[in-house]
């Protein structure tokens, strides 16, 4: 009989809770429809902008309010999906004391024990130890505010924590691939979750939450499994995060900042041992886009190079080539007066 009590007072404060999240869904879209009635009204103002600059065929004009019509067709674009929800799917009566109270009953025989928090409103469930992929992240509990289940639509209600935390080794915030801060990326069993607690169907929520950490999405993680334990740098062994890791395609490893570079060229990333310098504007390059200067040998870019000469060798062959037109003008220049004194001399 006590515990029958005990769960009746925990099944009401539930009940408050639902009728707060039914108050706070119409102050929603209120919220929601406040802010796309101002972007329809800044529509119907360029509107008329557009149609008094087409009279006046003020081109400049007209393509303003096509700029401006397109931003805020965007916003009205991002604003809708957001009402819909809010809409299209009528309330359902909140659930009454035994429904309630069944609820805990099948939220007990699924998790066991149910912890709730008088003063701060809080009921938490334990889930069993959690691996994904041989790493061993440990139970969970899960924690559901009902003091702020009218935030349901613009917040989450509850929190993940990690009771025996092994986070990835470059962000300690994130416990789960899918947990950072004790925040759940939801992905696709975001409306399911909203479902369940809009009906009150509690327990179906805390199984829902469960079900999203014993799963695994390589396309969202907030870090990667094969990443958990991070990156190592393969000169240097700095421990990287997946952000911080660069891959050379050249020797097909990872790398961090301090010991990778890019090429200034093809932008390809490279490893400082795989990477060149040009040998007159300094830039970094990978090897497929250095050239050999065929007169000295060096490596160039191919912006420095022409006809496979590098500047300075380039300037000392015009250097050599005006020498010589100049030995040449010279040679010349000096044996014209020669031969006009020899005939001189013949003639007289």
């Amino acid at each position: 009989m006590e515990d029958r009590k005990k769960l009746a007072r925990i099944a009401n404060r539930i009940r408050e809770g639902l009728m707060q999240l039914k108050y706070g869904r119409y102050l929603e879209l209120n919220r929601q429809l406040a802010n796309i009635t101002g972007q329809l009204q800044r529509l119907t103002t360029e509107s008329r902008k557009m149609e008094a600059s087409v009279t006046r065929r003020w081109l400049s004009a007209a393509q303003r309010c096509c700029k401006n019509v397109d931003n805020l067709l965007g916003e009205v674009g991002y604003s809708l999906p957001r009402i819909r929800p809010l809409t299209e799917k009528p309330q359902k009566e909140i659930p009454k004391l035994p429904l309630l109270i069944d609820e805990l009953n099948g939220l007990h025989e699924e998790f066991g024990d149910i912890e709730f928090d008088a003063s701060k409103n809080i009921i938490s469930v334990i889930t069993e130890p959690i691996t994904l992929e041989d790493i061993y992240l440990g139970p969970f509990k899960i924690q559901l505010e009902l003091n702020k289940l009218d935030q349901l639509y613009n917040s989450s209600p509850y929190f993940v924590v990690a009771i025996e935390p092994n986070p990835a080794s470059t962000d300690q915030e994130v416990t789960h691939p899918h947990v950072s801060g004790e925040k759940l990326c939801e992905g696709d069993g975001s409306a399911a979750i909203k479902a369940a607690l809009e009906e009150g169907r509690i327990s179906d929520f805390f199984t829902i939450v469960r079900s999203i950490l014993n799963t695994y999405s390589p396309d969202s993680p907030y870090v990667a499994l094969h990443d958990w334990d991070g990156a190592t740098c393969y000169d240097c062994g700095y421990t990287m995060n997946s952000e911080d890791t660069y891959y050379c395609e050249y020797c097909e490893r990872d790398y961090c900042s301090e010991c990778s570079t890019y090429c200034r060229h093809c932008e390809e990333t490279i490893c400082l041992g795989h990477s060149g310098q040009c040998s007159y504007c300094e830039e970094m390059l990978c090897r497929n886009c250095v050239s050999e200067c065929e007169e000295c040998g060096k490596m160039f870019c191919q912006s420095c190079l022409e006809e496979d000469l590098c500047p300075n060798c380039r300037e000392e062959k015009e250097n050599e080539n005006e020498q010589q037109e100049a030995e040449i003008n010279e040679c010349e220049n000096t044996s014209q007066p020669q031969t006009e004194t020899t005939e001189v001399e013949l003639a007289s």
